[in-house]
């Protein structure tokens, strides 16, 4: 299968979907591993299953679950963009009207869903290409925006999957945000010391929707800020090279593929040890961390991370499905952290993404 990018007719070639067959093997597919089932082998090395973790350390703020915003450059466009809002509140809470069939709701899973969501995605774009005259003047963050809804609009008309979805990430985008806005601040108190990029980090990339949230909230923290005073990379990581093939399509749609690198982790190291690999020489650390990969490593990866001492002082942490997945390891060690006055803690509670029904 190969999708086309109707701004440079450059061909993204896409892996074929695999048999049915394949949703057996654990290296392949990581629906099941995203979740804390009873019957889940942790043992995640032997199993190929994602390595990486959510961290803190002192003074460093902590909190579950984020948006993204932009401006439009037509009233075609506008309309568009601001249809992807429709469901959600002031206060990021969410009322989904799911008309897809029941047979595809919550945690059921097609095997050829990815695929599927692309070709939807790139008939969300020409639409909106169609609009606005040319894809040459929608911008990265438009491009995001446009994107996004058109995942919701397939989770909750076709097939349910595995993306953060509008609820989650209007929280995500605030406590970016928060985050942002104190790094620019203690860069400004720097005399005479060249600033240094905003290091984020996701964990558990799937199709790119979570990254597309952090990137066009830091491209719209860019052009508030100025490109001499704020600037940024992305680095995010999964264990299945498909789904890193579909996201890579998808970043690459949305322009943001100058801002995100992706990590394929296919080793037994340490989640510490991988990142240093990729993040840069003059890095102090991450300042920002998202989790949301296999939930049994949050914990292991958080204590791997506050080790090897990137997560430290500042950084701000963001992690997904803690109450639905019983993650009471991964919160009483934040709790101790926060009695000890080393960190900051806030819990978020919303609907699993695209229901109504199921807590999160």
């Amino acid at each position: 299968m190969t999708v086309f990018d109707t701004k440079t007719w450059d061909t993204i070639v896409i892996v074929p979907p695999k048999p049915d067959a394949s949703l057996s093997q654990h290296e392949d597919f990581s629906y099941l591993h995203l979740y804390n089932f009873d019957d889940l082998n942790a043992n995640y090395c032997n199993s190929g299953e994602t390595r990486g973790s959510v961290g803190t350390a002192k003074t460093c703020s902590v909190s579950s679950i984020g948006s993204s915003g932009s401006s439009s450059s037509s009233e075609d466009l506008a309309y568009l963009l601001d249809k992807a809002d429709d469901a959600v509140t002031e206060n990021g809470t969410a009322s989904y009207l799911i008309t897809r069939d029941p047979r595809n709701g919550a945690f059921t899973f097609s095997v050829n869903a990815e695929y599927d969501l692309l070709l939807h995605i790139q008939r969300s774009l020409d639409d909106a290409f169609r609009s606005s005259g040319s894809a040459a003047s929608v911008s990265d963050i438009e491009s995001s925006k446009i994107i996004m809804k058109s995942i919701d609009e397939y989770c909750l008309k076709k097939q349910w999957m595995y993306h953060v979805g509008m609820e989650k990430s209007h929280f995500i985008s605030k406590f970016l945000e928060r985050s942002i806005d104190a790094f620019v601040e203690r860069n400004d108190r720097r005399d005479g010391i060249a600033n240094k990029k905003f290091v984020c980090v996701e964990l558990g990339t799937y199709c790119g929707y979570s990254a597309l949230v952090l990137a066009s909230t830091l491209r719209q923290a860019v052009l508030k800020y100025g490109k001499d005073a704020f600037d940024f990379h992305i680095y995010t990581t999964e264990v299945s090279s498909k789904l890193l093939n579909v996201a890579m399509s998808i970043f690459r749609l949305a322009k943001m593929k100058n801002y995100v690198s992706t990590i394929l982790v296919q080793e037994c190291d340490p989640l510490s040890t991988t990142l240093k690999k990729h993040l840069p020489d003059d890095s102090d650390g991450i300042d920002f961390l998202l989790l949301d990969h296999a939930k049994p490593m949050y914990l292991p990866d958080l204590m791997d991370l506050e080790s090897a001492r990137l997560l430290r002082k500042h950084s701000f942490v963001a992690a997904d499905n803690v109450i639905f997945n019983r993650l009471d390891g991964y919160r009483n060690h934040m709790k101790r952290w926060e009695a000890e006055g080393f960190v900051e803690t806030n819990l978020e509670e919303m609907n699993l993404e695209y229901s109504n029904n199921l807590k999160e």
